[in-house]
């Protein structure tokens, strides 16, 4: 029984929660620059995107000496004074893959949400507006729903991919 609840954990609660987290981030910094008062949104925007532009083995690399388990060279445990073995305990080393993915796949998800946002028509905004929909309401009953139809199967096909990395 304890081996199908790891089998469980591993092969489909850690790709839900790659899934979900690059997801949040993503939408959460969409909505933030989707906001027409923002001053400086293209510099924003383009800082965000930069880690989807550099090759992933050259953060593999940044990363793996980030995780470092000495305090003289491993930046998080200096930091934040921790004295972690990140990538030798086999649960802190998913956590370090979680945060990894995080930082890769943030900025795809916040590009495809950015496209989504931007593709629906502000009149259904205006209209909720009138109604006197806060904008809470807003997001969650019209905006969410209308992103997700377009990132909806983006959404299952990284989760077929983070599933697939686990064998690998």
């Amino acid at each position: 029984a304890n081996w199908f609840r790891k089998f469980l954990l591993l092969h489909l609660f850690f790709p839900l929660i790659a899934v979900l987290s690059t997801f949040l981030v993503g939408m959460a910094f969409a909505l933030l620059f989707n906001d027409d008062r923002g001053r400086g949104k293209g510099l924003w925007r383009s800082l965000l995107i930069l880690p989807y532009a550099l090759p992933g083995f050259v953060t593999a690399l940044v990363w793996r000496q980030m995780f470092n388990q000495d305090q003289q060279f491993g930046l998080i445990n200096k930091t934040l004074h921790l004295n972690i073995d990140w990538l030798g305990d086999p649960t802190w080393a998913k956590v370090a893959i979680l945060i990894t993915n995080l930082w890769l796949g943030f900025p795809y998800m916040f590009l495809i949400c950015t496209g989504a946002l931007q593709a629906i028509p502000s009149d259904v905004k205006e209209a909720a507006k009138i109604d006197g929909a806060s904008g809470m309401r807003t997001i969650r009953s019209i905006i969410m729903p209308l992103v997700l139809v377009a990132v909806g199967p983006l959404l299952v096909a990284s989760y077929a991919f983070n599933l697939s990395l686990i064998h690998i």
